[in-house]
């Protein structure tokens, strides 16, 4: 086998994220190794045993690249707009990680082992502060007053369950069809909390939902 040169460790992770995900914890870092062209004894080189490679190629970051976008609003723009695009970043982010984290705990190392304290543990991090923003939202009157924090959960638990599902079933991520789901959960949600359910008023929206708002 004709040996590659210069591979860098981006790129040896990226293949060990691969046959980790394709074929499970258990995959032998013989056939990473030879997926990338590079020796066995290399691959040790760089990342000194398996486990270290496995956790390098599939724990997350804490840093979760979607919080920012979630700090910054709620803005002027349209709610549905607005929880459209904090449902794209999300979803992205899920369908990337939720495969990782189910191979993570079958080899036994449980996302929470990267977290030095509870609270900053992501699945809690990301309910408070997905709360955080409807809670600026309701106060700003774009949706009407519920419990934040079960808004939080009633939005994440929904992007939440089809990465797992498409993980379990082996099922791809078709792009159309997640973003049909999106919009759907963005509707179903804001139409539950518009204000004007609050005072009786009907929002037509609601019947059949606008879409310039996509646009």
């Amino acid at each position: 086998m004709a040996r590659r040169r210069n591979t860098t460790d981006a790129e040896i992770l990226e293949v060990a994220r691969a046959c980790f995900l394709e074929h499970g914890a258990g995959v032998s870092t013989t056939v990473i190794a030879e997926r990338l062209g590079i020796s066995h004894g290399v691959l040790f080189q760089r990342f000194g045993t398996k486990q270290q490679l496995l956790l390098a190629a599939l724990l997350p970051s804490p840093a979760q690249p979607w919080l920012a976008l979630v700090r910054a609003g709620p803005d002027e723009r349209d709610v549905r707009a607005q929880l459209f695009e904090l449902a794209e970043e999300i979803s992205d982010y899920l369908e990337r990680i939720v495969p990782a984290l189910a191979v993570l705990r079958s080899a036994g190392h449980p996302e929470e082992s990267a977290a030095e304290r509870r609270e900053d543990l992501p699945p809690l991090r990301a309910r408070r502060e997905v709360a955080a923003w409807f809670a600026r939202a309701v106060e700003r009157g774009l949706l009407r007053r519920v419990p934040p924090e079960q808004a939080a959960d009633l939005f994440l638990g929904a992007l939440q369950f089809r990465p797992f599902h498409h993980h379990l079933s082996g099922q791809g991520f078709e792009r159309a069809e997640s973003r049909a789901f999106r919009e759907l959960v963005v509707d179903t949600i804001v139409c539950a909390l518009d204000p004007a359910i609050a005072d009786g008023r009907h929002d037509s929206r609601c019947v059949e939902p606008a879409k310039e708002w996509r646009s």
